[in-house]
Parts: C-alpha cells; sequence; structure tokens
C-alpha cells in the first residue's frame, strides 16, 4: 500500500515549519535553560489557537478544525523541529478528548473556549513512580455530596500554571476515569524538565468536583494515553531530522584533508544509519496514527511501537549530530544540545522505552501477522 500526506496535510507542514521559523527562535529555549520554564507567550498562543491548531482534531461543529490523527501527528513533528515547547500537544489531545466525550453543556462550552484561547486545557496522566498513568493509582476518584471527591498526586503535567482547567485522570471505583479540573482547585508546585519545558507537579487533596465533571470512562483514559503517546513520538521525530539536517549541513561546508568530512564513512555512514531509524520512526508514527483513527484493537500495541522507536532512534540522531560536529558540538551557541536535551525528555514521556516494549511484547502473540507466520511454521498461534 502506498501510503502519501494529502494535499492539505502537506500546506498545513509547510505553513507550521515556515511560521514556527519567523515565531520561535531555538534561542529562546537556550534562555530558558538559564531562566526556567520556556513558554508560548499569550500573543502566540492566541495565533496558534486562530490557525486551529488547539482544536485540530475536534470537530467542525466544536470549534475545531476537523482534522484527523495523521494530520495532528504532521502538526506534532512540526513542533518538534521547532523546539517549539511542549502545551500545543497536550492542548491538541485535550481537544480530541473533550470533542469525544459523551457530552455534556459545560464540556461542549469547554471545548469552544479551548479552541478560541480563551481558555487553556491541559491533560494530566503521568504519576510518581514512573508510572506514565496508564493506569492511574496514586490519584483517587471518590463519591461524595453528588460528585466526585479527587485525592492525589500528578507529575510532568505540561503548562499547569498556564491552563485554566486540566484534565486528570483518576481511579474511581468502577475503573479509571478522566475529570476535568480547574487549575485553581489544585496545588501546583514548577519541576524542572531537562529541556526547559513548563512542567509541573500537581496535588489534589480532598478536590470536590460535580458530576458532570466526568469527562470519558476508562476507554477514554486509554485513547487519551494513546494518543498522547503517538504526539510524544512524532514530535521526537521532528527533533531527530531537525539534529539530522543540522549534521548533514556540517557535514557538507566542514573540510577536513582537503575534503568535506561528509565524504568519509566514518561520517556518512553513521548519519545513514540514523536517517534510516528516523524514517522508520515516522512510518511507526504514521501507523499507529492510522490506528487511532480506525479504532483498530491492536492500537496499544502500534504506538507503543511507534514511541519505544522513536525515543531510541531519536536520542541516536541527535548523539550521531553531536559527534559530527565534533567539539564544537558541545557548545552552548549551537542548537544540538538543545535537540539531545529534548529527544532525552521527550524518551521518557508517556512512557519510556521499557514501559513500551513490553506493551508490545504483552500484545505480540495476538497480532494477526505473528498468527499467520506461526501457524504456517506448525507452532501454536
Amino acid at each position: 500500500m502506498n501510503f502519501e500526506l494529502s494535499e492539505e496535510q502537506l500546506a498545513l507542514r509547510d505553513t507550521a515549519r515556515d511560521l514556527l521559523k519567523q515565531r520561535w527562535s531555538p534561542d529562546r529555549m537556550r534562555h530558558a535553560l538559564d531562566a526556567p520554564p520556556a513558554r508560548v507567550g499569550d500573543e502566540l498562543w492566541a495565533e496558534l489557537a486562530a490557525l486551529g491548531w488547539t482544536g485540530i482534531c475536534a470537530s467542525e461543529d466544536s470549534g475545531g478544525s476537523g482534522g484527523d490523527v495523521v494530520t495532528a501527528s504532521v502538526l506534532a513533528e512540526e513542533v518538534g523541529r521547532a523546539l517549539l515547547p511542549g502545551p500545543l500537544l497536550s492542548a491538541v489531545v485535550a481537544g480530541r478528548v473533550l470533542d469525544r466525550a459523551a457530552g455534556t453543556a459545560s464540556h461542549a462550552d469547554l471545548l469552544q473556549d479551548h479552541c478560541h484561547s480563551t481558555r487553556r486545557v491541559t491533560l494530566a496522566l503521568d504519576e510518581p513512580g514512573a508510572n506514565p498513568g496508564l493506569v492511574p493509582t496514586a490519584t483517587t476518584a471518590d463519591p461524595a455530596a453528588g460528585g466526585w471527591s479527587l485525592t492525589g498526586t500528578k507529575i510532568c503535567v505540561p503548562d499547569a500554571e498556564g491552563s485554566d482547567v486540566i484534565l486528570v485522570s483518576a481511579l474511581a471505583p468502577d475503573g479509571p476515569r478522566l475529570f476535568a479540573v480547574a487549575s485553581a482547585d489544585v496545588a501546583v508546585t514548577p519541576m524542572r524538565r531537562l529541556d526547559a519545558q513548563a512542567t509541573s507537579e500537581v496535588v489534589l487533596d480532598g478536590v470536590h468536583v460535580p458530576a458532570d465533571a466526568v469527562v470519558c470512562d476508562e476507554t477514554g483514559v486509554e485513547d487519551a494515553f494513546d494518543f498522547a503517546a503517538l504526539l510524544a513520538a512524532a514530535d521526537l521525530v521532528g527533533t531527530a531530522s531537525a539534529s539530522l539536517d543540522l549534521a548533514v549541513a556540517y557535514a557538507k561546508d566542514r573540510v577536513q584533508f582537503g575534503r568535506p568530512i561528509g565524504a568519509f564513512q566514518a561520517v556518512a555512514h553513521p548519519l545513514a544509519d540514523a536517517s534510516v531509524d528516523c524514517e522508520i520512526a515516522r512510518s511507526l508514527v504514521y501507523a499507529a496514527a492510522l490506528a487511532i483513527e480506525e479504532s483498530r484493537p491492536e492500537t496499544d500495541a502500534y504506538v507503543s511501537a511507534a514511541k519505544a522507536w522513536a525515543g531510541q532512534a531519536t536520542v541516536k540522531a541527535c548523539e550521531t549530530s553531536l559527534a559530527v560536529h565534533g567539539g564544537i558540538g558541545f557548545t552552548w551557541e549551537l542548537d544540538i544540545h538543545l535537540h539531545l536535551r529534548r529527544a532525552r525528555a521527550g524518551a521518557a514521556s508517556y512512557g519510556d522505552t521499557d514501559f513500551h516494549l513490553d506493551r508490545v511484547a504483552a500484545r505480540v502473540g495476538e497480532m494477526d501477522g505473528y498468527a499467520v507466520e506461526a501457524a504456517g511454521s506448525g507452532e501454536d498461534a
């Protein structure tokens, strides 16, 4: 099967690349390392919302752009390429979650406000103890006074300080659910992230929310996690591509022994290997995006394969790019270390490589391709 991006998706990619290059400089991330965190200003955020990016996967009737998951992945890759801080991707997930919710008037109003940037919504899944939040255990929801009482801790919440509403996953008596919680009702403590993105710890101490604060049930929580992990993988592909572009350009310009260093196998081969790994990661991201869009039963395996591979491939690509630059690659002025920081932080977000490899391994026996191969070899499928 041939897979190609549509004309609209290609136009979005080009528009996003040009706009972010104009509106967001890597120097702002470099400055944020000295004075964290890095934040997307209100003016830029309003511009991104006006372009329909915060609601890119929400239906047009709800105020969104009506895009699909592949389109969101294209945008996420450009976000990673530009080193734009992460709240936009969290906002994209929140928009899709609210759009797919069973739906109350309050959810519809919140989605409209979110898409038009009058209220900012972020997502809180990660928990202490290396729990990426697929199944929340550190945050519980108990029925109380016609609503719910939420208690627990979330970590690595993107831009919690700048958001008005936080979608918090919590374990209710009948399974995980996602709740819309006003940020004013929780305790927010800034955390330090390797790449200086704005992230926080959120503590809920018996926070009471009404019954209609429930956004989705266990299936919705898993869908939100998968979508967030997918966008994190696409973001990683973007930063891998950007770092390799820097290395290739340098290898063409840097002359040693009378030849560009890119002409030497010791330089060209590692770059070629990293480039192949990056293309595999991109293909896995698109496959996972289609699986989410089509609600395929093996979606979790596709997403985890994409996230695990992208995490490893991006760190490798950034380290290779740094090595190609030699000693100058370690200097503060070059952008390579910014991409490497983002790669390492992103690889650990929404589940690290080990978590996602375990998740894939748990599904291998159920995958159609494996069953056919095993049957052909006479093994038990």
